[in-house]
């Protein structure tokens, strides 16, 4: 993985380069005796056109730098026939033999190097960039060859033959060896624009191919098949939440959501202990030919040595509080604020309500409902993605566990909501609004936990606490580590509210499971990170508007409005 970073590093690097000395060279006049000598042997004109073009095609490479950096395969062939096209043209203009010859070496050695680069892209540009793009270039045409007319003949450099006109203009607007004139601006602006819309177009064309963020009523049966079966980490039945897709292999499935140019894989992949691990490692090469990265968000260590396999690494980025209910209790000193936030919430007159999904009539859900709006109307923004069940499905699952807080004269105040799965209970949200007293929340898992012993279900998770690790311990390192460690925490902190988190569930005495972010590479790390952030909410994506050009399928709509796990 190392080398291959490093070929795609030199390789975009050395075309850089190559590309801005051309558009240089391209701009600058030809020494007088090779130009004496190309215009013997050549057509008159050619070389002209030789210099528009090698500007062009040098200002197509500097395009092509940043999908060679990712390793794009597309943007690797394009630049080995760019550069073998420019060392021809650095001959034509002016016998430029010294920049023709590491133009074909680097074209020979990118041509060795190819299995570095082993991302695909979308392979099409954007119908609206393209169309742009080739209207520019056709008013460019058009002020080109009406040149000559508005020169009227009086020695100026636009006054050529007509198949001449376009190489002469163009040269002259590069060089600016004539007059400026309104006309010549006109001409020089209507070819910034050609050239800047059809970089554009060249770079959507090596963009990632789009992700359909949601899956088929068909797949939601088949992964929720697998789930009941074999989907034991808390994390599995969120795999389910509509804005994901499903990749399934070897009897197992995994979920991911595709933002920009990342492929966010929402926890383990969920089947028999086996197998499972090969629906990822049939995932990567399917994403490869897609132009995505993989980041796998809230992995337990089950399977961190079979990612290792895969050529993946891991960073351990917190820990989900997990509670035995057989061995919770309210008795003791350890818990005395807890068990006075149950006393508070009972002498304000509150009553706290538990029930199934089953147990929920249309009634009682348009009240939930509402709650939820009310709930949002107030943020900002929703968090959760990993575990979050996201939009309401269809029907309220009959098994899922909800804790109704109930104010003295019978308004509902707060819902918290857990998926089971598999004998266990995974908090999905926490909902409150207006006048709710304090510790309702607490009160509330509390309950939780109580129905969770009575019914002998194995574990209750509570939420995931980002960094968690290092806000319960001392950061590992020599001084220096531990001092940037415990600066970045705070700062962090400032903005996530972890230390609350963690505090909050520190009440229930858990037990702290690690999770990790699994990624590709180290100077991949920082762009992981920051579509898992997004992805959980806490940074706004950007969300580009795509035009129906029947090129691929919009994404479906997505029903209902979104849930997260969040202590709200």
């Amino acid at each position: 993985m190392s080398r291959c970073l490093t070929v795609r590093q030199s390789a975009a690097l050395g075309v850089a380069a190559i590309a801005s000395e051309a558009v240089l060279s391209a701009a600058s006049p030809v020494d007088p005796h090779r130009q004496r000598l190309i215009a013997e042997l050549t057509p008159p004109g050619l070389p002209s056109v030789a210099h528009v073009l090698a500007a062009l095609v040098g200002l197509a490479l500097l395009v092509l730098v940043p999908g060679l950096w990712r390793g794009t395969r597309t943007a690797v062939s394009l630049a080995i026939v760019g550069l073998l096209v420019l060392a021809a043209l650095s001959i034509v203009k002016g016998l430029e033999y010294e920049e023709a010859i590491p133009e074909a070496c680097l074209a020979v050695l990118l041509a060795r190097g190819r299995s570095a680069f082993p991302l695909g892209c979308r392979n099409r540009p954007r119908v609206a960039l393209l169309c742009g793009a080739l209207g520019a270039w056709a008013l460019t045409c058009c002020a080109l060859l009406a040149a000559p007319l508005v020169s009227g003949g009086r020695g100026h450099p636009f006054d050529q033959a007509l198949h001449h006109a376009i190489a002469h203009v163009l040269r002259s607007s590069l060089a600016h060896p004539h007059p400026i004139t309104g006309w010549a601006l006109l001409i020089d602006a209507l070819i910034a624009c050609a050239v800047a819309i059809s970089a554009l177009a060249v770079r959507s064309l090596l963009g990632p191919a789009p992700g359909v963020n949601h899956h088929l009523e068909y797949e939601l049966s088949a992964a929720r098949a697998i789930i009941e079966r074999h989907g034991e980490d808390s994390i599995s039945p969120f795999m389910l939440r509509p804005d994901k897709a499903l990749q399934f292999a070897a009897g197992s499935v995994l979920a991911y959501h595709v933002i920009a140019e990342t492929a966010v894989v929402s926890g383990d992949p969920v089947g028999p202990d086996e197998t499972t691990p090969q629906v990822l490692a049939s995932f990567l090469p399917v994403a490869r030919a897609r132009g995505w990265h993989v980041a796998v968000w809230g992995a337990s260590p089950r399977y961190l040595s079979r990612y290792r396999e895969l050529g993946l690494r891991a960073i351990c980025v917190g820990e989900e509080a997990v509670v035995d209910p057989a061995r919770f209790t309210l008795e003791g000193r350890a818990v005395r604020k807890l068990r006075q936030s149950v006393h508070r919430v009972e002498r304000r007159g509150w009553e706290v309500i538990a029930c199934n999904g089953r147990d929920i009539d249309a009634e009682l859900e348009s009240e939930i409902d509402a709650l939820e709006l009310a709930w949002r109307a107030g943020k900002r923004r929703v968090l959760g993605f990993a575990m979050g069940m996201g939009a309401f499905e269809s029907e309220v699952r009959p098994t899922d566990l909800y804790l109704l807080a109930r104010s003295p004269d019978g308004a509902l105040g707060a819902v918290m909501r857990f998926v089971s799965h598999r004998g266990k209970l995974s908090l999905d949200t926490m909902r409150r609004v207006g006048e709710t007293p304090n510790g309702l929340n607490e009160a509330l898992v509390c309950r939780a936990l109580e129905i969770a012993r009575e019914r002998e279900v194995a574990e209750v998770s509570l939420n995931y606490a980002g960094l968690a690790h290092l806000l319960r311990g001392e950061p590992r390192g020599n001084l220096v580590t531990r001092l940037l460690t415990r600066q970045a925490v705070a700062l962090l902190g400032r903005g996530f509210q972890m230390e609350r988190l963690v505090c909050f569930n520190e009440k229930f005495s858990p037990d702290w499971r690690p999770r990790y972010l699994v990624y590709e590479s180290r100077l991949g790390l920082p762009r992981a990170a920051l579509r898992i952030l997004q992805a959980e909410g806490y940074i706004p994506q950007r969300r580009r508007p795509r035009l129906r050009s029947g090129w691929h399928l919009p994404p479906r709509a997505l029903p209902g409005p979104q849930r997260a796990k969040s202590a709200g």
